[in-house]
C-alpha cells in the first residue's frame, strides 16, 4: 500500500462525510496549483493539513503562541499569518556542499517571528507558491536568537501545512497590523515600517577602516503624526536616488537603532525589503506644522518649533575633542505651553544679535535631546532658524498662568515659575563646586499652599540680599530640586530671574 493510499485512508477514516472521489480531487487540485511539482504523497499531506490534519491521521496542534516563543527550544509547533516570504538563496558549505535557505515572517495576535526553512524545506516552500495573507501552520521547528531577535528554524523533522481549516481568523490579523508607524517605534529591534517619504538627504560617501569605499543617505518617513528616518548603505542607495517626495513605502525587516544624543533611527540591512506601495501621497496622519513646546520629548527630530524669547544667555566659547574651538549662547523660548531651551551653535551665535525679549523665533527641522537635566532643542545642518517670521504666530503667554504651586512643585521640573513671601531673611555663604568657589544666598518662602527652600547662585545673590522677612517675590525659571528635611527645594539656574513684587 503506498503511503499516498495510508494519507487517504486515515483522512476518510477521520472524514466520514468526505468520499474517496472527492479526496483524490482535492490532491489533483494540490498539485495543479503547485504547478504538478509537488508528489502525489506531499499534496496528500497538503490537503491532509487543510483538513486539521497531519500526514498521519492525527490532529494538528499548534499550541505556542509567538509571543511567548523563547531561545532554545526544541520543538516548537505554531500557526501564524504569512507577512512576508523572503527569495531562497544558495550558499556553500564547509564541506563545499551547496545548501539553500529561505526565511518567512508568520505573524498572529501576539507578535511576529522568522521562520527559516533549508535545502528541500526551502524548495517546498517554494513549490508551494506560498503568498502573504495565507495562514500556515508549521511544526516541530526549533529556535534560536540570532542577532538579539529569536527566530524558528525547520529542520528534519519539521513541516509545513497550508490553510489548516481549524485556525481561528480573528486569531490572526491582517497584514497590515504587522506594520509600524514612525510614532510607533519607540525601542531597537527587527521592525516593519510604513511611512511617506517627505525629506531626502544627499548621498555620502566614506572610506572604511578596510580602505573600502562605503555610501550612506538618509529618508525622512512620516505617518501617525511623528517622523523618522531610514538609513540606506552602499548599493540600498541606488535604490532611492530618484525617489520622489510622496511616496508611501513599506519596509519589511529592518533594524530600529538608538542613534547619538537620543532617539531611534531605521537602517536596512542584507535582508530588508523596501517595497514602493503608492507614488505621490500625503501621510494619512502628518505631523504637526509646529509641535507646541509643551509636546517636546527627548529624541525628537524633524521638529518645527516656534516660541517667543524669554531670556537670551551671553555666548560661550570651549574647545573641542579635536582641538577646534566652538561657540555657543542659549535661548531660552517659551509659548503657551512650556518653555525650552535653543541652544545656537559657532556661526548661529550670531543670530542672538538679531533678537530681543519678545521675539518670535521659529526652528524648522531641529532636534531634541536631554542636557543639564531637561530637554532641549538644537538646530543642525539641516536645521533653519527664522527670527519674527511673518506667518508664524505664538500663543499669548501670561505670568500669572506660569506661577505653579508650591504644593505642585516636583522634583526635576525645570525653568519653574514660583512666587512666595519670604519667611526668613536671605543667608548669604561662600561655598566650593566643581566650577570653583560661589557665592549662594538661602532662605524658605511661603505661598499658603507649602514652603519650599530656595538658593540663588552668583549674580543674583546680590538681588536677594537685604530683602526682609514678609516680602513677596517671584523666581522666575528655577529647577527643582529633591525635598531636604521634609520640605521641597528649587535652585536658580541660567535663565533664572528673580523680581521683587512686594517688600
Amino acid at each position: 500500500m503506498s503511503s499516498t493510499e495510508d494519507i487517504v485512508k486515515k483522512i476518510l477514516a477521520l472524514k466520514p462525510q468526505l468520499t474517496r472521489e472527492a479526496v483524490e480531487r482535492l490532491i489533483a487540485e494540490e498539485r495543479a496549483k503547485a504547478g504538478n511539482l509537488l508528489t502525489e504523497e506531499a499534496a496528500a499531506h497538503l490537503v491532509a493539513s487543510n483538513l486539521g490534519l497531519d500526514g498521519t491521521g492525527e490532529r494538528i496542534e499548534a499550541k505556542v503562541r509567538i509571543g511567548d516563543l523563547t531561545s532554545g527550544l526544541g520543538d516548537v509547533s505554531l500557526t501564524g499569518r504569512v507577512i512576508h516570504v523572503f527569495p531562497s538563496h544558495t550558499f556553500s558549505r564547509n564541506d563545499n556542499t551547496e545548501g539553500k535557505v529561505l526565511r518567512m515572517l508568520l505573524g498572529d495576535s501576539t507578535g511576529s517571528v522568522a521562520v527559516v526553512f533549508w535545502d528541500e524545506k526551502a524548495d517546498h516552500v517554494v513549490a508551494s507558491k506560498i503568498e502573504p495573507g495565507k495562514i500556515v501552520r508549521i511544526l516541530h521547528g526549533y529556535t534560536r536568537e540570532r542577532r538579539g531577535e529569536i527566530e524558528v528554524n525547520m529542520g528534519g523533522r519539521g513541516q509545513i501545512y497550508m490553510e489548516p481549516m481549524d485556525a481561528v481568523e480573528e486569531n490572526f490579523p491582517g497584514i497590515d497590523t504587522y506594520f509600524k508607524t514612525p510614532g510607533e517605534i519607540h525601542s531597537p529591534g527587527t521592525v516593519n515600517l510604513e511611512g511617506v517619504v517627505v525629506d531626502r538627504f544627499p548621498v555620502s560617501t566614506f572610506n572604511r577602516r578596510d580602505g573600502s569605499e562605503g555610501k550612506v543617505t538618509r529618508l525622512t518617513l512620516e505617518e501617525g503624526g511623528a517622523r523618522i528616518n531610514l538609513v540606506l548603505w552602499d548599493e540600498r542607495t541606488d535604490e532611492v536616488e530618484d525617489m520622489a517626495m510622496g511616496t508611501k513605502l513599506r519596509l519589511i525587516g529592518g533594524s530600529a537603532r538608538k542613534r547619538d544624543g537620543g532617539g531611534i533611527e531605521v537602517h536596512t540591512n542584507y535582508g530588508t525589503v523596501i517595497k514602493v506601495l503608492e507614488v505621490g501621497v500625503e501621510p494619512l496622519v502628518p505631523v504637526s506644522k509646529w509641535t507646541k513646546i509643551g509636546d517636546l520629548s527627548n529624541g525628537m527630530f524633524n521638529v518645527n518649533v516656534a516660541g517667543r524669547v524669554a531670556q537670551i544667555s551671553e555666548e560661550r566659547s570651549f574647545n573641542r575633542r579635536d582641538g577646534s574651538a566652538g561657540r555657543v549662547a542659549s535661548v531660552l523660548l517659551e509659548d503657551e505651553t512650556g518653555t525650552v531651551r535653543l541652544s545656537l551653535w559657532d556661526d548661529d551665535v550670531d543670530l542672538k544679535d538679531e533678537m530681543e525679549i519678545g521675539s518670535t523665533i521659529a526652528v524648522e527641522n531641529g532636534y531634541t535631546r536631554e542636557s543639564l537635566g531637561s530637554v532641549g532643542l538644537n538646530a543642525g545642518g539641516n536645521s533653519q532658524i527664522k527670527i519674527n517670521p511673518e506667518d508664524v504666530e505664538v500663543g499669548e503667554v501670561r505670568v500669572e498662568d506660569k506661577i505653579v504651586e508650591i504644593q505642585d512643585l516636583r522634583e526635576g521640573q525645570t525653568n519653574v515659575y514660583v512666587r512666595g513671601r519670604i519667611l526668613e531673611a536671605p543667608q548669604v555663604r561662600e561655598v566650593e563646586t566643581a566650577r570653583g568657589p560661589a557665592t549662594v544666598a538661602s532662605f524658605r518662602i511661603d505661598d499658603t499652599t507649602g514652603e519650599a527652600r530656595v538658593s540663588v547662585w552668583r549674580e543674583l545673590v546680590k538681588e536677594v540680599e537685604g530683602l526682609n522677612m514678609g516680602a513677596l517675590v517671584r523666581i522666575e525659571n528655577c529647577q527643582v530640586r529633591p525635598p531636604f528635611e521634609g520640605i521641597i527645594q528649587v535652585s536658580s539656574g541660567m535663565f533664572t530671574r528673580i523680581v521683587v513684587e512686594e517688600k
